[in-house]
């Protein structure tokens, strides 16, 4: 192998972090088509997570 290739082998792009999550309760189908999801902790509003939505 080259140089370029052997140094990609070893290059990290980034890390996943995912946390265990527990399943409480679900938004009917209805809801969660209008949500976007159907699990109410995954419902954050915009301007909750991003600044820049407001």
């Amino acid at each position: 192998m080259d140089k370029m290739n052997d140094m990609t082998l070893f290059t990290r792009v980034g890390y996943a972090f995912v946390p265990i999550q527990q399943m409480n309760e679900l938004y009917s189908p209805q809801d969660g088509l209008k949500a976007g999801t159907i699990f109410p902790e995954l419902n954050i509003p915009p301007s909750e997570y991003s600044p820049m939505a407001n």
